[in-house]
């Protein structure tokens, strides 16, 4: 099934949905992401809690955004929110997946960790929903809700540091691939 996808993907796609992916990622990371730390007083918000958050943390955050930045919260960073997800899963899939094929890695581990990118995206589908749960009910929260926002953070945190990891071993190897060749091309 990969091959067949892996055939598909091309340099000028992985490259269209890096742009994509990474123009909405900017706009939260220099706009929403700002907008929401100044109406918590600095507080992080939820996303950018990689390690979780107890339901104190998310009572103390909740509470210092006050009405409007709530309200910030679901129509801006939620909307924002509601794209990202996708479009990672789709660039980091195609991007390992292309590499993976420019590169010759043949390992099934490759199309393993090229797969992580979806269960981080399933991941913030379903703690964006928790968020936006948590938002409505304010003040009337209950703990279950934010463990449950909170550990879908850590696998969303986690899943990404390890396709990350992946994907630089990937690029290594291809890499050293590409400069053995061109060395041995040199000496013979």
């Amino acid at each position: 099934m990969f091959q067949k996808i892996q055939s598909r993907i091309s340099g000028k796609s992985v490259i269209a949905l890096f742009v994509a992916t990474n123009t909405v990622y900017l706009s939260m990371l220099f706009y929403s992401i700002p907008m929401l730390t100044l109406y918590s007083d600095g507080l992080p918000i939820f996303d950018m809690s990689p390690v979780g958050y107890s339901y104190q943390e998310a009572m103390s955050l909740l509470t210092a955004l006050g009405d409007e930045g709530r309200n910030v919260y679901i129509s801006i960073q939620l909307v924002l929110d509601s794209f990202y997800p996708i479009l990672f899963a789709l660039c980091y899939f195609a991007l390992l997946q292309w590499l993976t094929k420019v590169g010759h890695l043949t390992s099934r581990l490759w199309s393993f960790i090229s797969a992580i990118p979806i269960i981080a995206c399933a991941s913030d589908y379903v703690e964006n929903i928790c968020i936006w749960l948590m938002i409505r009910s304010y003040p009337a929260i209950s703990e279950e809700l934010v463990l449950t926002s909170s550990t879908l953070t850590m696998i969303k945190s986690i899943s990404t540091m390890i396709y990350f990891c992946g994907l630089i071993l990937a690029t290594l190897l291809v890499i050293t691939r590409w400069l053995r060749s061109r060395y041995w091309e040199k000496v013979s």
